[in-house]
């Protein structure tokens, strides 16, 4: 594949096949060379009665047919042992399908003077809900490990990632974090609540680790723009929205830097 120079950024999908195909005929529409997405993409290849199965085999003939790749990082709703059977290919991306790349924690590529970087994972808030190796995993945060070693790998201007950095100011008044865990307006269990702002704090260290300017999302479900201030400068965080949203929320059109490209 040749540098991309239209790349689709797209929010969380949660295996939905129309959404999916919603967003490669609106890449098509908009001319877009790659669809790059922020997690909770629907790689579960173990769903019952085929379903992931499926989803994945309908996309890759749908991106066949647009001339597309889609890349995702993962998010914490995917069958995390899944992608780690797959082999790591000499790119260092991951073929989760014939046109579908899942790119690992910490994966580093450059596109023209650009250095981008993948931090996939997040926690799940609903976990008590859920059944541990069915439908959740522990392996779905990053952990401290991992975060340490993405900072050591080096800097990265852009990143792309599931979760939001903590401090971001849309974010921060929507999720009462100015307030302590046990005092928010909130339906989550309080454990949840503490490991999601752990979580954040821990993609804010990587932020500054890397000394990113720009920070893609999802996770949180809303389409936002903020930029909050960091120790190198300005940090421009967007955040994606669900399928289910207009296109609006749920996309956004960027350059190879990153850089929002303005509707025509």
């Amino acid at each position: 594949m040749t540098e991309p120079q239209r790349i689709l950024l797209a929010g969380d999908l949660h295996m939905n096949k129309r959404a999916a195909l919603e967003v490669i005929d609106h890449a098509q529409a908009v001319n877009a060379d790659l669809i790059l997405q922020v997690g909770d993409f629907g790689f579960w290849p173990r769903a019952r009665y085929g379903g992931g199965v499926e989803y994945v085999t309908i996309l890759d003939d749908a991106l066949e047919s647009a001339g597309l790749e889609l890349w995702f990082v993962p998010g914490n709703h995917e069958d995390w042992p899944e992608p780690s059977k797959l082999p790591i290919g000499h790119d260092g991306r991951r073929a989760a399908g014939a046109r579908i790349v899942e790119l690992p924690v910490g994966y580093h590529w450059t596109w023209g003077a650009t250095r981008w970087l993948a931090v996939g994972g997040a926690p799940s808030v609903d976990k008590h809900l859920r059944t541990e190796g069915v439908d959740w995993f522990p392996e779905e945060e990053v952990s401290e490990r991992q975060a340490a070693a993405v900072i050591d790998a080096g800097p990265a201007e852009v990143v792309v990632a599931h979760d939001a950095p903590m401090g971001t100011p849309f974010l921060s008044e929507r999720l009462q974090q100015h307030v302590p865990p046990a005092l928010r307006h909130n339906w989550w269990p309080l454990e949840a609540i503490v490991r999601a702002d752990a979580h954040q704090e821990r993609m804010r260290r990587i932020l500054e680790g890397v000394r990113a300017s720009r920070w893609f999302h999802g996770h949180h479900h809303v389409r936002y723009s903020s930029n909050m201030e960091a120790p190198h400068g300005t940090v421009r965080v967007e955040g994606l929205a669900l399928d289910g949203t207009p296109l609006d929320e749920l996309t956004l059109l960027v350059d190879s830097r990153g850089e929002p490209i303005p509707p025509t």
